[in-house]
Order: C-alpha cells, then structure tokens, then sequence
C-alpha cells in the first residue's frame, strides 16, 4: 500500500540486562532469610520477559537485498545486523545484486519462497521493486525500504537527499566565504541517471548559488566513480587550470576528481574537495589534513544498528513511524578522528 511521507527521525532503544531486587532487614537472622528468598523469586520474575523476547525472535528470517553487497559502507551495515541478530537466533541471508535490477527481482522471490519474516531492500528498479514489495506483504512478510524509496513497504530508512546536498553544499560554501573571500571556480560531480542523486546535486548547487553569489560553476560532470571522476576531471581542468573547488554527490568520484587535481598540481591551501558518504580513502585524506576537506555521514555508521532495531519492532508487532530519515552528519578534519580507528 502507498505510504503517506512524513520526514521524522526516530530514536529506537534496544533493551538489555535484568533487573534484581534485594532487601533486607537488621532486625533479626530469622528476618533476612526470607527477605533474601523473596529477592531470588523477583530476579527470576524479571528475567522472564527477557526470555521470552528472546525466545519471540529465535527461528525468525530477515533477508538483505542491496545493490552492491561489497561496497565497505554496505559491508559493515551487513557486519552490525549479524552481530545483532545471531544471538538472537534470528538467521540473515544476504544478497549481492551485483547492480543488476533482475538478479535483485531473482534474490527477493528467493527470500519470499525461504520463509524470510523481514525483507531489507535497497532498490536498483523502484518500479520493479515495488512489485515485489506488495508480493511479499501480501505474503504477510515486512518489508523495509533502504535508502531509496518504493511504492510499497512497512517501513521506510530513508536517505533526505536534499538534507545530504545542502550538507555538501554548507561546507563548500563555508570554506570558499573563509579561504578564498567568497570567489571560486567549481566543478560540481553528478550523476543524473539516477533520480535522488538528481535532488542531491541540486540541493548542492542551491546552496552554493545562495551562499557564495561571487563563485562561479564552470563544469558539471556525471560520475559515480573513482575512475570517471579522474578522467572528466582532467578533462575539466585542461580547459579550467584556475579550478579552485569541487562538489561531488559522493566520495567515489571526489576521491577520482581529488587524485586528477593532485596530479595537476593543484593541492594545497587555495584547493578543495568535498564529497559525501565515508568511503575509507575519503576519510583518510580529510585526516591527513589534504584538499580533501570534508564529507557526510548518513547514519553510516549506526545503519546496521537501526535497521536491526527497525526490524526487530516489525517483528515483535511495535508501533513505529513510518518513515525513518537518516541522519546527516559533515565530517571535516575537526571531527574526522571520531570515524577513523
């Protein structure tokens, strides 16, 4: 069933531990022995529910469909919800899409004929995948929509995209106002065939033309990776050698775009790189101190904790909202150690 969008972010808190009472009194010998007997049958009393819980999510399925399996952000989200579940007894199967929407429709039936009581799904075809999400809850099993939105689910962990890009935006903004008195040559990194990375970069771009009227944007390529953010980059600066700035929809092609602008020798104070997402070479670099300056955590490090918590409520039947946004965090040089090890 369509779900009504509402943009709220949810606190969930997973519960651990008993509770064990004891009292006593001084009175007399005869007196504490029972006070002690009484406390015995309370812990006992409270360990119960406890058990039971556990016992509730023991034999459950949750099945994790993305569209890339082994990128580091998706593997540790798979990492956080094992550690999680496995005590439980709450089994997960994984699938790798490998980008491809049909051996994601496969994987998904697949989770439907084994039984799975959760389905995880990060869309590569949203009108495809909304198909498949009204079978399954027609089958009675959850569905939790990741990241990207589809027609049909119980619960949508959704990625603001607007959120996201103004984030990227501010802190470009900032350091071009604070380093280069507001003047500048950008390139801003896309992806256009991809429609909530279309509300990224625009976001993105809002901001910049707000906050820093003086700056200019001389080019605007499309990429999602290293090696094509490298290459139109090189291609950006031949015909731009007085590029002082980049944006990019993600930390893929910045880390490409950085490494051409490096090559150029176009590293230093007067140079800034700003992406988004935490790949580990991003997050390196802002450490170093480079021109690499700053990216965004959505709830990348806590999102194999709030997809368990998400789907453990599912389970057990709890009221929750609807749509859960990720949070956005900027992550620059002040605060980058809270993300490296």
């Amino acid at each position: 069933m369509k779900k009504k969008l509402i943009s709220m972010v949810m606190a969930l808190a997973m519960t651990a531990g008993l509770l064990a009472g004891c009292g006593g009194s001084t009175n007399s010998a005869p007196a504490a022995a029972p006070a002690k007997e009484e406390a015995v049958e309370e812990t006992k009393e409270e360990a119960a529910p406890e058990q039971a819980g556990e016992l509730e999510f023991a034999g459950k399925k949750v099945g994790l469909s993305f569209m890339d399996a082994s990128d580091p952000v998706i593997a540790e989200l798979i990492t956080r919800v094992r550690e999680t579940f496995d005590p439980l007894g709450i089994e997960v199967l994984v699938s790798d899409a490998g980008g491809d929407s049909s051996s994601q429709i496969d994987a998904v039936e697949n989770f439907m004929n084994s039984g799975c009581d959760v389905i995880v799904i990060q869309a590569i075809d949203a009108t495809a995948m909304s198909e498949e999400a009204k079978k399954a809850m027609d089958k009675g099993i959850k569905v939790i929509a990741y990241g990207i939105g589809i027609d049909n689910y119980d619960i949508w962990y959704k990625t603001d995209n607007t959120l996201a890009g103004t984030a990227i935006g501010e802190m470009a903004a900032d350091w071009i106002n604070s380093e280069l008195g507001g003047k500048a040559k950008i390139e801003v990194i896309e992806f256009p065939m991809v429609e909530v990375l279309i509300e990224r970069a625009d976001a993105i771009k809002a901001v910049l033309e707000k906050e820093c009227p003086e700056a200019e944007i001389v080019a605007s390529i499309s990429a999602i990776d290293s090696e094509t953010g490298y290459s139109q980059t090189e291609t950006v600066l031949a015909a731009n050698p007085d590029l002082n700035c980049i944006v990019a929809i993600s930390d893929g092609p910045g880390v490409g775009a950085y490494e051409a602008a490096k090559a150029a020798g176009l590293e230093g104070d007067s140079f800034g790189v700003f992406g988004s997402d935490l790949s580990n070479v991003a997050l390196q670099y802002i450490a170093d101190g480079t021109s690499y300056r700053g990216s965004t955590d959505i709830d990348i490090k806590v999102g194999g904790d709030r997809i368990a918590e998400i789907a453990m409520n599912l389970l057990s039947g709890k009221d929750q909202d609807e749509i859960v946004t990720m949070n956005v965090t900027k992550v620059t040089e002040e605060n980058v150690g809270d993300y490296i090890d």
